[in-house]
């Protein structure tokens, strides 16, 4: 289970999340991009909540410092990278040359954690994630020696709070707070279930589960369509939720299967410690990439609209191309991510 401290069902949960999420922002078919969007997102707070404990955190004043520079220094840092190669550069191509966008509405944008963001829209995860945690951690810390039924209700009227605000307040909420409020749900059901998830035999039941709950999210998406977690739109609230579950069941069940026998163990764990990076940087090796098919093999980019396998591609290609990028952030520039310098350089 462990490779070292590591536990290595949620590296590869991570891993196979973080590529779904270059795979939803390629131009798939519609069905692919329903399929992720069902549950991508509510799964990385589920593995966000598995990863956390008070029992490292007992302070939370060092928490919430920790946090901060662990989260809104990228956020901070990120956005000034991509805002800058957006005014100079990607705001004259593709899609954004045809969207008439002001040089400070992306500042604003970050400001304010919206959607307005248009330089690098998923870094909207990094301030809801951040503001989750500092409520999560208040609000469950006077909790934790409570029982699981108890911490369960809790939830259970955070995420009815969390459906008034998405179907009674016209108005979106600054930092993704409405989206934060959905999230802490699967955040805290992943801190609390996290120890009770154990490396399981591969058998038919298990298989069997992993096809049921497959189908369950096919038709989920298929019926309650296209999900934007970002700015809180999520249709049918209830079908939501089942989607959503479903498909954290599907792919830990899929982690758990996949680490019982690693295949490719270094770089899964790689990726699974540079999803933030990856995220992050994702949409700008797009651009590159596409340039490269453009200008160098006069490959049209419309020849990916819509079409399964060349995205699939296209997005494995994007998640190889972001590595060398956290290699050399996490090397020379560290304090893009809100760490130091090794002192071995």
């Amino acid at each position: 289970m462990n490779t070292g401290k590591r536990i290595l069902w949620i590296d590869y949960a991570k891993s196979i999340c973080i590529y779904l999420v270059l795979l939803g922002h390629a131009h798939a078919s519609q069905p692919v991009t329903d399929f992720i969007y069902t549950f991508h997102m509510p799964l990385f707070f589920f593995l966000s909540g598995c990863l956390f404990s008070f029992e490292k955190h007992p302070n939370f004043k060092e928490f919430a410092i920790k946090r901060f520079k662990g989260l809104m220094v990228p956020y901070l840092w990120i956005n000034l990278i991509t805002y800058l190669f957006w005014l100079f550069a990607g705001r004259n191509f593709g899609e954004d040359a045809t969207i008439s966008t002001t040089w400070y509405s992306p500042i604003i944008g970050i400001l304010l954690g919206n959607e307005k963001m248009v330089n690098n829209p998923p870094m909207w995860f990094f301030i809801c994630l951040y503001f989750l945690e500092i409520f999560y951690y208040l609000l469950f810390k006077p909790l934790q020696k409570k029982s699981k039924s108890i911490k369960i209700s809790v939830l259970i009227v955070i995420a009815v709070i969390g459906y008034t605000n998405y179907a009674y307040n016209p108005y979106t909420l600054p930092f993704c707070l409405g989206t934060a409020i959905v999230g802490m749900v699967f955040y805290g059901i992943g801190n609390l279930i996290v120890y009770n998830i154990q490396i399981i035999k591969i058998k038919l039941l298990h298989i069997i589960l992993v096809f049921l709950t497959m189908g369950i999210v096919i038709f989920i998406a298929h019926e309650n369509g296209y999900i934007i977690m970002s700015t809180n739109i999520y249709n049918n609230y209830i079908l939501f939720f089942i989607g959503s579950f479903a498909g954290i069941c599907m792919i830990n069940l899929l982690s758990n299967f996949l680490s019982l026998k690693p295949v490719f163990q270094n770089i899964i764990i790689y990726i699974s410690k540079n999803t933030l990076i990856i995220n992050s940087f994702h949409l700008l090796t797009f651009s590159f990439l596409k340039g490269i098919m453009v200008f160098v093999f006069h490959i049209p980019v419309e020849t990916l609209y819509g079409k399964i396998v060349p995205n699939i591609v296209f997005a494995l290609v994007s998640l190889f191309s972001c590595l060398p990028i956290a290699y050399i952030i996490n090397k020379h520039f560290p304090f893009i991510i809100g760490k130091k310098r090794s002192p071995k350089g």
